[in-house]
């Protein structure tokens, strides 16, 4: 069982419950959130398990990896869904895995650019390489609806900013972006424009449109 799923329903059931004001919907993504929270967190580093395993009839969760852009998708959902319910402990969760992402070594290089799917051919394409943008798209959430905590603020605009500047600077060529933000630029390809869309949309909107 894959957390994709879940995340989603999460999120979309929180945006619904947002545009509705339908009970249904909030107890929804509730439903949702606890059951991440509960099997596909990861209790070491606060980040997103891509999947769950059922083995010898109990609940484990085995042969799973953490997940850049599922936890990027958790973290919007986690935010809608604290916005909905004005509950501290989804705002909570969400600052905390974002806290965890952005500084979670093996997924940066030692300048703190984000290194995920950079392994392999750059041609090929995987969900890794072209939705990796979604964790500075879930960033970028969480910033707009926390802006009365600055530190935590800064903290996501530095860190887009980072990876903004290095796909910018070192993975462009005219109007296209490469696989590795840490260059040099490779490409073109779809996928890579994909995971760049989300992150110069991310740095946009946490620089005030600037």
């Amino acid at each position: 069982m894959t957390s994709t799923q879940t995340i989603l329903f999460m999120t979309l059931s929180s945006y619904l419950a947002e545009s509705t004001g339908e009970s249904k919907y909030i107890e929804a993504a509730v439903a949702a959130a606890n059951w991440l929270k509960t099997w596909m967190l990861d209790s070491e580093t606060s980040l997103m398990k891509d999947r769950m395993l059922y083995l010898h009839n109990a609940q484990e969760v085995a042969g799973s990896s953490l997940s850049c852009h599922l936890t990027g998708l958790a973290i919007e959902g986690f935010t809608v869904l604290a916005s909905v319910t004005d509950h501290g402990e989804w705002s909570n969760l969400a600052i905390n895995i974002s806290r965890a992402a952005m500084n979670y070594e093996e997924w940066h290089s030692a300048e703190g650019i984000l290194t995920v799917g950079t392994d392999g051919d750059p041609s090929e394409n995987n969900a890794t390489k072209s939705m990796k943008g979604l964790l500075n798209r879930g960033l970028m959430i969480a910033y707009q609806r926390n802006r009365s905590n600055k530190p935590f603020c800064d903290l996501v605009r530095s860190y887009i900013n980072v990876q903004f500047n290095a796909l910018y600077d070192l993975s462009r060529r005219w109007n296209t972006y490469g696989v590795d933000w840490r260059g040099p630029y490779v490409g073109p390809y779809v996928h890579a424009q994909i995971a760049a869309l989300d992150t110069i949309v991310a740095a946009i909107a946490v620089n005030d449109g600037v």
